[in-house]
């Protein structure tokens, strides 16, 4: 259940409508809720009693505040960005801030892509698992686990938390429930994907009851990410590729992202384009929109730059900024 904020400043209204919205189009909002419940006590404080946002207004709000970090400013100003375009688009009066904040002082997280010897080795690593007695099914549950990772492109925590009923092993769809945003979503898998799950399926789930996990761990739960994650660091030491430390990776994630550029690869390589095939990679990813999978397209565009050019000549300028997909 989404917590209900009460807005009372001149802008009320228009905080909510844009809310709903957002809302009405599969996103959560309920981190963006909050803030505008802060952004809304300020401008109660600055006294603004009717639909205006001022320059002075604005700058105030998107102002750097004490030990804050750049990151967090940048995320301010572009999501205040978002809701001015939303008041000029319904006529009401407010200051667009046209200028950026560089992110020279922060970090800037660039994810880790694996290229195809590493992800047959970090594969042949998982398989070449012995029983143990600690967790029996061990040896059989965390190839497929992670091979689920690998060539569907999940969330970790969407693939760790599928249930027997989850799994069409008959037609090969997954069905992820209660995602981010909490959309749901049901994907398509390979034929031989298809394949592995029905053997996997008859070693371990012939007797299971639907509701049981489709990878349990040794109690019969599911998997915490932090163990896939550990599990996974494991695999990378024996693999040999380095991993550069807590904030750099590579992490499990980024299996993900690599199935993203791999298969916008292939369909540029298949089709000649990518734009069309974006809204559909986007649904399958389980993106709220297509902005956060258009990112890919600068992964590939040092091997592909013509996509970047195709896609602001389709698209338009629309995305000024790009942030790393989840």
């Amino acid at each position: 259940m989404s917590r209900v904020y009460k807005y009372t400043s001149g802008l009320s209204s228009q905080i909510q409508s844009f809310i709903d919205e957002k809302r009405a189009l599969g996103c959560k909002y309920e981190k963006e809720a909050k803030v505008f419940y802060e952004m809304d006590r300020f401008l109660v404080a600055e006294g603004v009693v009717t639909p205006v946002l001022s320059q002075n207004t604005v700058e105030k709000w998107v102002s750097k505040r004490p030990n804050e970090k750049r990151k967090n400013q940048r995320w301010r100003l572009n999501f205040t960005k978002r809701f001015v375009s939303y008041l000029l688009l319904h006529q009401y009066e407010a200051y667009y801030p046209e200028y950026k904040i560089s992110s020279s002082d922060d970090k800037c997280f660039v994810p880790y892509i694996f290229t195809n010897k590493e992800i047959g080795d970090i594969i042949a690593y998982f398989n070449s698992m012995e029983p143990s007695r600690q967790y029996p099914n061990g040896h059989i549950v965390i190839p497929m686990l992670f091979l689920t990772l690998i060539c569907c492109g999940l969330r970790a925590g969407e693939a760790s938390t599928l249930k027997v009923k989850d799994v069409d092993v008959k037609n090969g769809i997954l069905t992820i429930r209660n995602a981010k945003h909490g959309k749901s979503r049901r994907i398509p898998v390979s034929e031989g994907m298809r394949l592995k799950y029905a053997e996997y399926y008859k070693k371990l789930h012939v007797d299971s009851d639907t509701e049981d996990y489709f990878f349990p761990n040794a109690r019969g739960n599911c998997h915490h990410t932090n163990v896939l994650q550990s599990r996974f660091r494991e695999a990378l030491w024996h693999c040999g590729i380095p991993y550069r430390g807590r904030g750099y990776g590579p992490r499990v994630h980024d299996l993900r992202h690599t199935f993203a550029v791999r298969s916008m690869q292939k369909i540029r390589n298949e089709k000649g384009s990518n734009l069309i095939a974006l809204p559909y990679l986007s649904i399958y990813l389980g993106h709220c929109n297509m902005n956060k999978t258009q990112y890919y397209l600068h992964l590939v565009a040092d091997a592909f730059p013509e996509l970047v050019e195709k896609q602001q000549a389709y698209l338009g300028d629309t995305i000024p900024t790009w942030e790393v997909p989840e």
